[in-house]
């Protein structure tokens, strides 16, 4: 996970992904901050995957025309949207008990608990170690690095 910090820091060349949980792309998030860069720039692709309310700033570049000026938030102002957007409508909300059932029926080896509030990631660890004791299961804070072994 990538704190706001070290995005700011990271060139924005080719071969560079990034997944974000945070499609509204709320002001003060890392996922504001590095949209915010590439929007403008017609070499970036920026691919959401869930709701984006319409008063938010991912929801308004996502309803912008390519090449529109658009109103990004107040302290940004208004950029024009170059870079390629797409919307990939995987919306689904699960409840707990589907999430649980995908864990069931993936049997990772490590799953990565980043989104939620911090009482829910808890409950949500401790079901999956309840129920199957031998998945790895990281919940790194921002700016923390994981790092992912094949087993």
């Amino acid at each position: 996970m990538l704190s706001r910090d070290q995005a700011a820091r990271i060139k924005l060349n080719k071969n560079r992904l990034f997944v974000m949980t945070a499609g509204m792309l709320s002001e003060n998030t890392t996922a504001y901050d590095l949209a915010k860069r590439m929007v403008e720039q017609p070499v970036h692709g920026i691919f959401f995957v869930g709701y984006a309310d319409p008063e938010t700033p991912g929801g308004r570049l996502k309803a912008a025309a390519p090449g529109e000026l658009f109103h990004y938030c107040d302290t940004t102002g208004n950029l024009a949207k170059r870079c390629d957007v797409h919307d990939f409508d995987f919306t689904a909300h699960a409840n707990r008990e589907e999430l649980l059932e995908l864990v069931g029926q993936v049997a990772p080896h490590t799953l990565i608990l980043g989104h939620g509030d911090a009482p829910a990631r808890d409950w949500f660890k401790a079901e999956v170690a309840k129920r199957w004791p031998s998945i790895r299961i990281l919940m790194p804070e921002p700016g923390q690095p994981v790092e992912i072994a094949t087993p």
